[in-house]
């Protein structure tokens, strides 16, 4: 067994790594380590500013909303130093209900957007009624059936009766006045909606004749909402109000998408101070850019008519079309209140004033053609030789105002039955 030499293991790999391999290692757990701050650092970074600015954001909302309440607050305000106000006993406790209800948010209604909103109040009372929610009117408590005359008015705020109660509306004056020299029962319904343009009024006539209605007349009283559009910046002057606004959102632009920002008190606040600091000459280019818009909403505003016609020898009922007064427009005597706003208007210094020239171009035109056609009354200098107070501001009136324009309604239906 000597010469056998005993068995050995070869030598076995060692498992510790080199010292290179421990260094490169080492480098690496140093890089991921790094990375991994450097992320965290990012991220705690990006959080404080998404915090940051979240709570500069609300503070901001909590600065401006005072801010916003106290601009419309102030407009009220001026609406409310009207003195077609003056020694009304029941105006305060109106403008409480009246600042209420303006602050209530719109209900969508197919086809026209938005209609009005239920309400009732001492003052001011939205009903449910034919195919929707409409304002009161004040009409005779008893009327017989065989010998009621329905009548119905369409038009903007000024027919719904913005800043005056249900018994000062046009229609509730109409009403009274009508009965006031009929030997039948007249039955007057208000279908005023507060911003409605004539096309939005177009589509509530057909959806009430659709329903079932059979009116003996139908009144338009319109003038300011569609003379608002002629305003380049409104998008299209033969569309409705916020156009823009809820084209955008339909078509899920950036801007439609990104829209609620502007309802932010902050952005609105901002909006109203650029707003006034634009000088004169910034919207001098607009108001000449108007004209060609101008003869747009008069010829949609007359389109409209026509159709109205139609449908009135389709459905058996007489069209009467009114075009409604403006501060702004006509000779009337003003008195210092009103004196003072036709004079901020006039100045030129303000979107406002630039927005009111261009609607006087539209009134203009209409007064031209209403006088050569004769299928529109031009109200527009109604009030030339009234010295007192109508205005509450540019375009609605106060209950004497509401009388006289529904005086003059009522007095050419009579004069002309052959309508």
């Amino acid at each position: 067994m000597t010469g056998l030499r005993k068995y050995e293991k070869p030598p076995q790999p060692s498992n510790r790594p080199s010292p290179g391999l421990l260094l490169k290692r080492a480098h690496q757990s140093q890089v991921v380590s790094s990375s991994v701050r450097l992320l965290l650092l990012a991220s705690s970074f990006l959080g404080y500013a998404i915090v940051s600015l979240a709570l500069i954001a609300v503070a901001l909302e909590l600065m401006c909303w005072p801010i916003w309440y106290v601009l419309p607050a102030q407009r009220q305000q001026g609406q409310r130093a009207s003195p077609v106000y003056a020694g009304a006993d029941w105006a305060s406790e109106f403008w409480k209900e009246e600042t209420l209800r303006q602050q209530t948010h719109k209900e969508y209604i197919p086809f026209r957007l938005w209609g009005v909103t239920k309400w009732n109040s001492k003052y001011i009372n939205n009903d449910p009624g034919a195919g929707g929610v409409w304002r009161r009117t004040v009409n005779p408590a008893n009327c017989d059936a065989p010998h009621r005359v329905i009548v119905w008015i369409f038009g903007g705020s000024t027919t719904y009766g913005t800043a005056v109660p249900d018994w000062a509306t046009i229609p509730s004056y109409l009403s009274g006045d009508l009965n006031a020299a009929s030997g039948n029962c007249v039955v007057v319904s208000n279908f005023g909606v507060e911003g409605y343009v004539t096309d939005q009024e177009l589509i509530l006539l057909v959806e009430q004749l659709k329903a079932g209605g059979h009116p003996h007349i139908v009144v338009f009283y319109d003038g300011v909402n569609d003379s608002a559009l002629a305003w380049p910046t409104s998008g299209s002057p033969m569309a409705h109000p916020s156009f823009g606004t809820i084209k955008s959102r339909v078509e899920g632009t950036l801007s439609g998408r990104l829209d609620f920002l502007r309802q932010s008190y902050a952005v609105r606040v901002a909006y109203e101070v650029l707003a006034h600091l634009h000088q004169v000459a910034s919207f001098s280019p607009l108001v000449s850019k108007a004209q060609p818009n101008v003869f747009a909403v008069v010829n949609n505003y007359e389109a409209n008519l026509k159709i109205a016609r139609a449908l009135g020898d389709a459905y058996h009922f007489k069209l009467y079309c009114f075009w409604q007064p403006m501060l702004t427009y006509g000779k009337k005597p003003l008195v210092p209140f009103e004196q003072r706003m036709a004079t901020a208007d006039a100045d030129g210094a303000s979107v406002e004033s630039a927005w009111l020239l261009t609607m006087a171009s539209v009134y203009r035109e209409e007064e031209r053609r209403a006088a050569q056609s004769g299928e529109v009354v031009f109200l527009g200098t109604l009030f030339d030789s009234i010295r007192e107070p109508i205005y509450v501001d540019e375009a609605h009136l106060g209950p004497m105002g509401n009388k006289l324009a529904a005086q003059a309604i009522a007095s050419y239906i009579r004069d002309h039955p052959e309508k």
